[in-house]
C-alpha cells in the first residue's frame, strides 16, 4: 500500500499539474556532501528494514546526478547490488503498459474511449468499460485475491490470464468509484495483444523499449536468468531467505517486469518532454481522471499526480512483487527524476523518494 505523501497540497485544480513546455532548468552540480546525505539516507533506509540489496539512480535530464548501491543482488555470491542490477519493479510496469497504451492512441491504432470488449472478447458488462477508465482504475475491475498474487500457473497468451477474473461481478459501476486493479491493466494489456495480433512483450519491446534504448528494462520470464538479475528474497521477522517461486507471465503489463534503476529513470526521462510521445498524448496521460460525477482523481493513464507545496507537480508510481520493491518519481519542472528499488519487500514508497528528490532539487 503507498503511504501519503508528505509536503503535498490538496488537489483542488487539476489543471495545475497539467504537463507545459518544459525548460530546461539550470543544471544541478552535487557536491561531495550531498552524495555522501543522499548515500546515507539510501543505506538507512535498506538497513532498517534488512533489506538484501537497495539502488537509486538520479538523474536531471539526460545526466545521471548520483547513483548508489547497497548491500548484494545476491547474498550466497556476495555480489554487490548496483543501479546496473536488475529488479523486480512491480506496478511501476503500469508506467511502461501507459507509454505503449498512449504511442498506440496518438498513433490510431487504438481509442482510449473504446469499450474494451472492441479488442477483446469478454462478458458484459465488463466489455462495455473503456480502456480510458482501465488506465485510471475507474472500471470496477477487482484487485487480486487470495493466493493469486503468488500464482505459478503459466500463460502463453494474456487472453487465456484474463479469464480469472473476466466474468467476475464489478466491484462499482465503470467510472463511478477509484479501485485500484492490476487486473484492469493485465485486461488492458490482452486488448493490445489482440489489436497489435504480437505478444504483449513483444509489443512493449518494439513501440517501447526499443525506441528508448531501454536494454535492461525486460518481461521477468519464469526460468530465464538475464545477467545482473538480482535473486529475490523474503524478510520476515528478521530472517532474510529466498522468496517464493511463483510465473509473471499472467501480469506483464500490470506488475511483470525488471528493470535497472539507471534505466528506470531514463525511462522517468522520457515522459518529461515530447519524444517518443507527442505533447498532447503527454497531456493527456498526465491530466488527472475524474468520476462520473465530476470529482478529480489524482490519477491520469497509469500514473499518479502529486502537487509538492514547493516543488509543484510530481508524477509517480510504487510497485511491491514478491521478491522485489521499486518507486519511480518525476518532477517534470525541475526535469529531476528519481528511481529507487530493492531484492525484497520494503515498506518504503512515495515518502522516501520525495525526501532523495529534494536532496537533488535545483536551487
Amino acid at each position: 500500500m503507498m503511504r501519503p505523501p508528505i509536503a503535498i497540497l490538496a488537489f483542488v485544480l487539476a489543471s495545475a499539474c497539467r504537463p507545459s513546455a518544459v525548460a530546461s532548468p539550470p543544471p544541478t552540480t552535487v557536491t561531495a556532501r550531498q552524495a555522501s546525505a543522499a548515500s546515507r539516507f539510501v543505506d538507512s533506509i535498506a538497513a532498517a528494514q534488512q533489506l538484501p540489496g537497495f539502488a537509486a539512480t538520479v538523474m536531471q535530464g539526460d545526466r545521471v546526478l548520483w547513483r548508489h548501491g547497497f548491500g548484494y543482488a545476491d547474498v550466497a555470491a556476495a555480489t554487490p547490488a548496483t543501479s546496473r542490477t536488475l529488479f523486480r519493479i512491480g506496478s511501476v510496469s503500469k508506467l511502461l503498459t501507459a507509454t505503449l497504451l498512449m504511442r498506440l492512441s496518438q498513433e490510431g491504432r487504438i481509442e482510449l474511449d473504446a469499450p474494451v470488449g472492441r479488442y477483446v472478447d469478454v462478458p458484459r458488462p465488463l466489455a462495455d468499460v473503456t480502456l480510458r477508465q482501465l488506465a485510471g482504475h475507474l472500471g470496477g475491475v477487482r484487485h487480486y485475491r487470495g493466493a493469486e498474487f503468488f500464482s505459478t500457473r503459466h500463460y502463453d497468451r494474456l487472453t487465456d490470464a484474463i479469464e480469472v477474473f473476466a466474468h467476475d461481478s464489478l466491484v462499482a459501476p465503470p467510472g463511478t468509484r477509484y479501485s485500484y486493479s492490476s487486473y484492469g491493466f493485465n485486461l488492458i494489456g490482452a486488448a493490445i495483444e489482440r489489436r497489435l495480433g504480437v505478444p504483449f512483450t513483444d509489443a512493449m519491446r518494439e513501440q517501447v523499449l526499443q525506441p528508448l534504448a531501454l536494454t535492461s528494462i525486460v518481461p521477468d520470464a519464469a526460468g530465464a536468468k538475464p545477467n545482473a538479475r538480482a535473486t529475490l528474497y523474503a524478510v520476515s521477522k528478521g530472517t532474510v531467505s529466498q522468496a517464493p517461486e511463483d510465473d509473471l507471465s499472467g501480469r506483464w503489463p500490470s506488475g511483470g517486469y525488471l528493470a535497472s534503476t539507471d534505466d528506470l529513470a531514463r525511462f522517468g526521462e522520457s515522459v518529461i518532454a515530447p519524444g517518443l510521445l507527442d505533447a498532447s498524448a503527454l497531456r493527456e496521460m498526465f491530466t488527472p481522471q475524474r468520476l462520473a460525477s465530476g470529482a478529480a482523481t489524482t490519477v491520469g493513464i497509469g500514473w499518479r499526480i502529486g502537487l509538492d507545496s514547493v516543488a509543484g507537480p510530481f508524477y509517480h508510481h510504487g510497485g511491491s512483487s514478491n521478491g522485489g520493491s521499486a518507486f519511480l518519481l518525476v518532477y517534470p519542472r525541475q526535469r529531476l527524476v528519481v528511481a529507487m528499488a530493492s531484492n525484497a519487500f520494503g515498506q518504503w514508497s512515495d515518502r522516501e523518494a520525495l525526501a532523495l528528490g529534494r536532496m537533488f532539487m535545483p536551487r
